[in-house]
């Protein structure tokens, strides 16, 4: 059930960023919501469903493009399963993990995506789509999976102290 509501949830991000989200570019990018939210399940949930949920969160991605159908599901399976791995070796109560590990994911799913997109035919230049694309997302990603990840242990600290007052 939980799944099912995360992917709603990157339903509702991937209708959030063709819409709304173009009005809040910065640097010029838009900040990725299905990144960050994978960013988040996987690194709380593991690899095996973190690589799931991107898997789906891709695969919803490509349909909605209509373009290069599976490079998206296949980038962000590769990003959810390894960000995933940080699981057992990062501390979940640390803030600032979450906003490295999508600094760092969103720059290697980019070029991950820019490996895979030369060898299907997508020309892209590299240098500018490091340095104008994929790099001020990083940031733009880091500081929303550090606002959402702090929201999100805010509202679990809030739900256990609730369950305590009532029981």
């Amino acid at each position: 059930m939980q799944f099912m509501g995360m992917l709603l949830l990157g339903a509702a991000g991937l209708v959030l960023q063709a819409t709304v989200l173009p009005a809040f570019k910065m640097a010029g990018v838009k900040a990725d919501l299905l990144t960050v939210t994978l960013i988040i399940f996987a690194f709380l949930k593991g690899a095996s469903r973190g690589g799931m949920l991107g898997f789906f969160y891709g695969l919803m991605e490509d349909l909605f493009l209509a373009k290069f159908i599976g490079l998206n599901a296949l980038t962000r399976m590769v990003t959810g399963y390894l960000v995933g791995l940080s699981k057992e070796w990062l501390n979940q109560e640390n803030l600032l993990a979450p906003a490295l590990l999508a600094f760092a994911a969103t720059i290697g799913q980019g070029i991950l995506f820019l490996l895979l997109g030369h060898a299907v035919g997508f020309k892209y230049p590299w240098t500018a789509g490091i340095l104008t694309v994929i790099v001020p997302m990083a940031f733009y990603n880091a500081g929303l999976a550090l606002v959402g990840y702090g929201l999100y242990q805010g509202g679990t600290a809030w739900g256990i102290g609730k369950r305590k007052a009532g029981s």
